[in-house]
Formats: C-alpha cells, sequence, structure tokens
C-alpha cells in the first residue's frame, strides 16, 4: 500500500475515532468524514466498505497502540502500586481531563446497534486492559489469580464508572475522590 493511502486510511480512523468519542456510533457518516477528511465520500467506502469495518478498525488500531504503551506488567523493576497509578493517571489525562468519554465507553454505549465485528474488536479491547490488570493484580499476591481478576473488573468498572460520574456531574473532583482506595498500596 503506498503511503499516500496509508496516511489517508490513518486520517479517516482519525476522523472516525474523534467523532464515535463526541457522540457514539450513529454520530458519523462517511459524508461527514469525507468532507473533513477532504476526499470523496467514495474514497472512504473504497478503503473501508462499512461503517462496522470503519469502526473495527478504529477499535484494533485503538488496541494496538494502547497495548504498546502498558508496561510489561511482569518486570520486576517496576513496582505494581506505580503501574496502577500510571494507569489511572493515563486515562484521567487521556479522557477526564478533556472532559471527554473514552472510545470503549461510547461504543459500549452503543452495543446494541454495532456490527459483530466491532463488538468483537470492544471485546478484545476490555480483555487486553483486563489481562494486564490481572498480572498487575497478581504482583501483590501471586498465589491468588481469581482473586487478581476479580480485583481488575472492580477496578476497570470503578475508573469508567467515575468517568461516567464526571462528564454526568461536571465535577472533576469525583474521579480522583471514586480511584483514590486504588491508588495506595492496599493489596
Amino acid at each position: 500500500m503506498t503511503i499516500d493511502k496509508v496516511d489517508t486510511k490513518n486520517k479517516i480512523q482519525d476522523v472516525a475515532e474523534r467523532l464515535i468519542v463526541q457522540g457514539g456510533y450513529g454520530a458519523f457518516s462517511f459524508r461527514d468524514i469525507a468532507e473533513e477528511v477532504g476526499i470523496k465520500s467514495a474514497s472512504v467506502h473504497y478503503h473501508y466498505p462499512t461503517k462496522g469495518d470503519l469502526a473495527a478498525a478504529v477499535m484494533v488500531r485503538y488496541t494496538e497502540v494502547f497495548s504498546r504503551r502498558l508496561p510489561d506488567p511482569n518486570d520486576e523493576t517496576l513496582n505494581p502500586n506505580t503501574m496502577l497509578n500510571g494507569f489511572i493517571d493515563g486515562f484521567k489525562a487521556k479522557i477526564v481531563d478533556h472532559h471527554n468519554m473514552s472510545l470503549c465507553t461510547m461504543l459500549t454505549a452503543d452495543k446494541h446497534r454495532l456490527p459483530e465485528a466491532v463488538s468483537t474488536a470492544l471485546a478484545d479491547f476490555y480483555q487486553v486492559k483486563l489481562e494486564w490488570l490481572t498480572q498487575v493484580f497478581m504482583r501483590f499476591e501471586p498465589s491468588l489469580e481469581d482473586q487478581a481478576k476479580i480485583q481488575s473488573i472492580q477496578f476497570l468498572a470503578a475508573l469508567h464508572g467515575a468517568s461516567v460520574l464526571v462528564q454526568a456531574t461536571d465535577n472533576a473532583e469525583f474521579f480522583e475522590k471514586a480511584m483514590s482506595c486504588w491508588r495506595k498500596a492496599h493489596i
């Protein structure tokens, strides 16, 4: 694929991602994306035949980028509590501080209308997060894998719930209050 095609695909995905974050799966059309990228709608369809193909590609790319940024949870030189705080801080910086909902939260809200490929890519993203968090929590108690899995679920629910609460109330302090119990080494 030529650089121009790769660049066009990236621009299309960038715009689609932003529009999904701003309004959900139903909030954009290929025409909207084409206009913003400066191409014809048919060109968007050339790269992504359906809206589902585009949204799935956005989620796959998002997961790949996210995965590359995660530190190795088994790296003994890294403190597990520091990794959890980094995860919280990264989420806060990307989502809460920008007064956004996360891409995965917005797609989850539209789960009932998502094509299967998008739902699968969304589930894969959550699985990456849960697996990484489980490995981090296992650093506190290596013999308690089932407990680490439960803590991962609770942590992720608290993180996303806190961001929803901030958006609903317009009170950014709620994020830190909701996450405070996860910020200290208590496990």
